[in-house]
């Protein structure tokens, strides 16, 4: 497992530390929590502008196909 330093301004490590505590987990666990489900998100975003261009560029095709 690797380990970073990581500088947080002041409110975000406080309102980290307010969500860890409402959800009974470590500031460690709902940062891992918290950029996975960005990761994640960046990931759809990335597979959905990729169909989107493909369904531009394919129209015509994908048209036809659906006659």
């Amino acid at each position: 497992m690797a380990e970073t330093r990581l500088r947080l301004p002041d409110e975000t490590y406080e309102q980290i530390k307010q969500i860890a505590g409402d959800d009974a987990q470590s500031v460690n666990s709902t940062m891992v929590v918290a950029i996975e489900e960005y990761i994640a998100r960046r990931r759809r975003e990335r597979y959905q502008t990729m169909g989107r261009k493909i369904a531009e560029r394919d129209r015509e095709l994908l048209e036809r196909l659906a006659r």
